[in-house]
């Protein structure tokens, strides 16, 4: 029986980036339930973990909570540096999903007017001169990332180093919120309504734009989360 389960979970299945993440996946489960049960006082960063996967993942559209009220609740009970780099490797991990969920859904044939739109072309130029430059300004503001992945992916930036560029950039944008949560300490039911707020007024936001006549959709819709819905 366990040879046969193991068979089963060794088998190769898809192209081979695809099969690393899902065992690190795994891995990454198994390791925290020792984890929690040797320091409990991780409970907090793991629960960051959990939560903060589907939050930047390519379902956060449908995830209603804001990540970083989480990160300034977290803050509470653990150091700010440790909680800026457990935020820093969500990001780092969920950045490897979207950047081939972006570049599986960039690929569909239905998008080559997208792809050769005229603006779309303008900023793969502007963004050809700069390209590492252009992902460390993202990641390091509030901008919407979605958009220099989109650029990346067209570009087609070398994984890799776009990856580390964005955590570079992410990073001090991490630690400053959750420098900011530790200096204010602000009460748990506030920063709970505000991330829960936060998603809920997003995801009514989307239904109604989805709900406009084409003429007065707005740019979001070229969002490849977006796209997925026609």
């Amino acid at each position: 029986m366990l040879r046969t389960a193991w068979t089963f979970f060794t088998k190769p299945r898809g192209r081979p980036y695809w099969r690393i993440f899902i065992w690190a996946t795994i891995v990454a489960g198994l390791i925290g339930i020792p984890l929690v049960e040797r320091f409990p006082s991780t409970v907090p960063l793991v629960w960051l973990w959990l939560v903060g996967i589907p939050a930047n993942s390519p379902i956060s559209p449908l995830f209603p909570t804001a990540f970083e009220p989480l990160m300034m609740e977290v803050v509470k009970y653990q150091p700010i540096l440790t909680v800026a780099i457990t935020a820093t490797a969500i990001f780092v991990y969920m950045e490897f999903v979207n950047w081939w969920a972006f570049k599986w859904v960039l690929s569909w044939d239905r998008l080559e007017s997208l792809r050769s739109n005229r603006w779309v072309r303008w900023g793969l130029k502007r963004f050809s001169r700069y390209p590492y430059l252009t992902v460390f300004f993202f990641a390091a503001t509030p901008i919407p990332f979605w958009v220099a992945r989109c650029l990346a992916v067209l570009h087609q930036l070398a994984l890799a180093p776009y990856i580390v560029v964005m955590a570079l950039g992410r990073f001090p944008r991490l630690f400053v919120y959750a420098w900011i949560g530790a200096q204010l300490q602000v009460p748990t039911i506030l920063l709970m309504s505000l991330a829960i707020g936060t998603g809920v007024l997003l995801i009514l936001w989307r239904l109604r734009s989805e709900e406009r006549p084409v003429g007065q959709e707005c740019r979001s819709r070229w969002s490849p989360y977006a796209l997925t819905k026609n």
